[in-house]
Formats: C-alpha cells, structure tokens, sequence
C-alpha cells in the first residue's frame, strides 16, 4: 500500500483562520468569530488521522464538503483517493497538475478556510507522511477518504502499525452509514458466505454517522440502529442529517488509547448486559457478524501474562488453546475484525485494541469508570470464546 513516489510541495496558505475550541464549535453560529481550539492545546506529539469510510452514497461526500469550505475553525489535511466517492466535491474538480504537465501522485491544494485538500491515487502511508512533514505548522488534522467499498481494516492496521516510526497517529475510524438502504446492504450475501463490504467497514468502526434520518421513519430508523449495534456495540453512534455534526464529535476519539464506550451517543446504547458472557446477534439480519463481550475481574500479574499469551495464539496464530490442547468448533475457527478491551491489573489500567491479527496492550488513557471486559468482533465469534478465555484464566 505504501508509495514510495515524491510528493509536490504544498501550496502555501496566505491566512489561516484563528482556530476554535472543539466544545464550543456546534454551538455557535459559522460566521462568528472563534477561539483557540482544544487541537493545538493537545499538544500531540503526532498528527492525529481519521479514516473516513462508508458504503456508496452513504454521504461522506456531503461532510468532506462542509470539513472542505465551512469556517469551522479546524485546520485539516483532507486526502481524497482520485478513484474515491467525491467526485461532486468543487475543490476536487478543480485541475491539479504538475509544472511539466505530468499527472502527480499527490497534489494539494489550499482552500480559503485553511484547510488542504489532497488528491492522491494512493493512500499509502509514504505519501500522506511526506505531506504532512511539507506543511507540520499548518495542519491539525489529517481526514483520508476511502472508497466505498474499501475494507478498512488493513488500511487502519497499516497506519496504526506504523505509529512509532511516523509522523500519524490513527485516531479513530468514521463511517458514514445510509439509513434508507443500509439494513438491505447489510443482508447482502457473498457466496463463501464472508462478511462483506458494508459489514466489515461497521465492523471496523469506532465511530458512526446514521445518515439521512430525513428520509426515513423513527421506526426504520430504531430497526437500523438496532442493526448496527448487533455488529458492532462498541460505537459512537450520532444520527445526521446531510452528514451535520460538530466536528468535535470525529475528533479526539482515541479509539486506540481509550477504553470502549460503555454507551453510545445520541440515544443509541451499546448493548451492553450484565451476565458472564454475551454474543450480540440480530434476528433480522442474519449478517454473519456477531460480537462477544467478556466481562473480566480485576486481574493479577499471572492471569495478564496468561491472557497476553491467549491473545497472541488467539489473534496472531490462529490457535485456541485449553490445557495445551487446540479447540475448533464446527470445523471452524472465529476470524476476528476488531478486538477491543479494558483491564485492570494490580491496579494498573490498560486498553487492549486490535484490528484483525494485530493488537496491542497500552497504558488507559482514563477509565471513563469502564468495567473490565474483553470484546471481539467477527465471524463465528460467539459465547464459547468466552468460555476459552476464563477457562485459560481459572474463572
């Protein structure tokens, strides 16, 4: 995925609009003027990405042109794939070439609201790196479009892979969802009978946008947050309408520092239960994803190492191991999409994050008073992983 090709300087930006602070920018009106924003203040090492995912149609486009010419205070890099969904953005319309006429990789262009928008034919690390170290001073953000039917999972697992030695750092994965037709691409079927597109990209998920809720009854509209839930409890969900959000809302997640939500946004609760071990499914959409959530005691240093070791075999090398011994059910294994957590051990938090068959364990960031719990999503994912991991712990 990474490209190696040479990245154009960047356009300079004449006027930068004075930055806003995150929890006031819904509120006030557009043209107000503003405040320093919660960003800078941050003081990150890194610059922080989000990826931007959603099935065709679902609305990315509409909020990559608000993030492209409102001044919402937010100084973002925005890197659209030329074989992307957002044709119908004006900025991307315009021509980008190089002095010699030559066709770049990449090429920026600086918009009145200080933001920059990036057309690139590849969203390889490499080049959104080399981007980035052009114009540091001027960039808060970094929002990369994926295409519609983009699997997110090794494009978050590659920038996320690549932290300690880049300039990024993966905040979070938005997706965009079309509440009229999600629930029927939700059902469709591939014939090996794997996930597809739109279920591993709610799968893959940290936050998720329920577009278009003009456009379809309070009762459909439960019927899809319901839908969405049973793939993936995890999410920040917040219900739109042409894609409006305040943008503090997408940023500063850190999906992969933080322990999961114990709810949802916007009225959507994470279904969370109380009982040893619960597999979400949902009765009208047999999608082939289900999601486990393992409550978990306080943990001494012994059963961490135990765990660590489960989670390597587990995620890593595909082995379910009880008392040495490889357990498969129905001839088949659980493939896991995301795997999210939060101990507590000695008294020590951690968060556990993982996108297919790479995790990692990192110092908690805050509880937000989180209960201990391991959750994997996936396929084939269901009670009897549960049962392995307190097997493996003596619970």
């Amino acid at each position: 995925m990474a490209s190696d090709d040479e990245v154009p300087e960047l356009v300079d930006v004449d006027e930068v609009p004075e930055l806003v602070d995150a929890g006031e920018a819904a509120a006030q009106p557009r043209e107000r003027a503003r405040t320093p924003i919660a960003v800078r203040k941050m003081e990150r090492d890194k610059v922080p990405i989000t990826l931007l995912t959603g099935y065709l149609g679902a609305g990315k486009s509409t909020l990559l042109d608000y993030i492209l010419t409102e001044n919402h205070g937010y100084r973002i890099a925005v890197c659209m794939n030329d074989y992307g969904d957002t044709t119908d953005i004006e900025a991307k319309a315009l021509q980008f070439s190089n002095d010699d006429g030559t066709d770049p990789t990449a090429q920026m262009l600086a918009l009145p609201n200080g933001c920059l928008c990036c057309s690139v034919k590849d969203l390889g690390i490499a080049a959104i790196e080399d981007m980035v170290a052009a114009q540091r001073e001027k960039i808060d953000w970094v929002v990369v479009e994926l295409t519609g039917l983009a699997d997110p999972a090794p494009i978050a697992k590659s920038f996320w892979a690549n932290e300690e030695m880049g300039e990024l750092e993966l905040d979070s994965v938005v997706c965009v969802v079309d509440s009229r037709n999600v629930l029927n691409q939700i059902d469709e079927t591939r014939e090996d009978g794997s996930p597809n597109e739109c279920q591993r990209q709610i799968a893959c998920a940290d936050v998720i946008l329920l577009n278009k809720t003009d456009l379809v009854t309070p009762e459909v509209l439960d019927e899809v947050a319901s839908a969405v839930a049973a793939i993936n409890p995890t999410l920040r969900v917040y219900r739109t309408d042409h894609s409006q959000i305040g943008l503090e809302k997408l940023f500063n997640i850190q999906a992969y520092a933080v322990p999961p939500p114990t709810s949802a946004a916007d009225g959507c609760a994470e279904c969370a239960h109380s009982d040893v071990n619960h597999a979400h499914t949902h009765g009208h959409h047999a999608h082939g994803i289900t999601t486990t959530t393992i409550p978990l005691p306080h943990l001494t240093a012994q059963q961490f190492a135990e765990l660590h070791d489960f989670l390597e075999e587990f995620i890593w090398a595909g082995k379910l191991l009880v008392d040495g011994a490889d357990v498969v059910w129905d001839g088949e294994r659980p493939e896991i999409l995301r795997t999210k957590g939060y101990l507590v051990i000695d008294g020590v938090e951690k968060v556990v994050q993982g996108v297919a068959d790479l995790f990692e364990i990192r110092p908690a960031l805050g509880s937000g008073n989180a209960e201990p719990k391991l959750v994997f999503i996936g396929r084939r994912v269901d009670t009897r992983l549960g049962e392995v991991v307190r097997a493996r712990l003596g619970l």
